[in-house]
């Protein structure tokens, strides 16, 4: 699902391919308390001032006061700086500074049918093993997510490893804390330590400002529609896991998807994004609405990916480990 069109990738990672690059019922593997996400944000003040004016829109535009007051009480840190400051920082270097030299197709590539570039080491005939052993041991609900899609089993699979290695990493940093501390980063001056790093970055303040502005609102957007859906099934919003924009899930949907594409894939009366058959139905309805046709042209195909994650290497990988995965004896 899209992240600033890519989480996704866990678009944050501590796995080899996360570089590049929802809510659902805690599970054991997510902490209660934000993680600290970097060095950077030690040096920032305490900001109550800005969680009092965040969780006061947040009532005035509907969300349970009662909720809000709980979560917010709980909420121990200051407002983070990372999720912000590493979105324009990606922004910026892709606007004004130096592309990268075009990729040299390499062989394997070549036999395979797609070309480059792809994540580092993901493409690699173990990895596609273990996603083939995945989908036999969840052979129920890739079968029926295919049924009802369309979408090959083989591209679900690789999607969830390319997102979040089959579900083992699901994110260090609290989802609420990132989508609330992004929603009140609204001023360059909040970035001084990203903005010294990005040559010429002081001569375009008023670009950087207009970035700052639209995902600030973004992220307020996301912030509401996770504090919505879980107070409507009784989670704890402070106990979900996921990546610096707030992707959650084995599938990593914006808090705003799940209404929208989640699935309940196990007929249980629930989206519950960390369990497998829901997140499988729900990225394979996700590709299905964004126009996926087994029949289409490769371009077409990574056009409907890139609507899921924005950035070319993440379809193209996806597709390499699908076609890898089919290889396989």
């Amino acid at each position: 699902m899209k992240k600033f069109a890519p989480s996704c990738f866990l678009i944050a990672a501590a796995i080899i391919f996360l570089p590049y690059v929802a809510c659902a019922s805690p599970a054991p593997s997510r902490s209660a308390q934000p993680a600290a996400a970097t060095e950077r944000n030690a040096s920032v003040p305490d900001q109550k001032k800005d969680w009092d004016l965040l969780a006061g829109k947040l009532r005035s535009d509907g969300i349970a006061p009662a909720f809000i007051d709980n979560v917010f009480s709980r909420l121990d840190t200051s407002p983070t700086l990372v999720p912000m400051g590493t979105k324009i920082k990606e922004l910026y270097s892709n606007h004004f500074l130096p592309k990268p030299k075009k990729h040299a197709a390499t062989p394997f590539e070549t036999e395979l049918g797609i070309p480059g570039p792809w994540f580092k080491g993901v493409v690699t005939a173990q990895n596609a093993q273990v996603c083939k052993d995945f989908l036999l041991d969840h052979a129920d609900a890739f079968a029926l997510a295919e049924i009802e899609s369309g979408i090959p089993q083989e591209i679900a699979v690789a999607l969830l490893f390319v997102e979040t290695r089959l579900g083992t990493y699901l994110g260090k940093d609290n989802a609420f804390l990132m989508l609330a501390s992004m929603s009140v980063t609204r001023d360059p001056s909040m970035l001084k330590s990203y903005l010294d790093d990005l040559p010429g970055a002081y001569e375009h303040l008023e670009w950087i400002r207009g970035k700052m502005m639209l995902k600030a609102d973004w992220a307020y957007d996301e912030l509401k529609a996770l504090l919505e859906y879980c107070h409507a099934n009784a989670i704890d919003p402070l106990a979900i896991n996921g990546s610096i924009y707030g992707a959650i899930g084995l599938c990593q949907f914006m808090p705003s998807n799940i209404a929208k594409r989640g699935m309940d894939g196990n007929k249980d009366g629930r989206i519950d994004l960390f369990n497998v058959s829901d997140a499988v139905a729900s990225l394979s309805n996700y590709l299905r609405k964004s126009g996926w046709q087994t029949d289409s042209t490769l371009d077409k195909k990574i056009k409907v990916l890139r609507s899921y994650n924005a950035m070319d290497i993440y379809a193209r990988t996806i597709l390499a480990l699908a076609e890898t995965i089919l290889r396989l004896e």
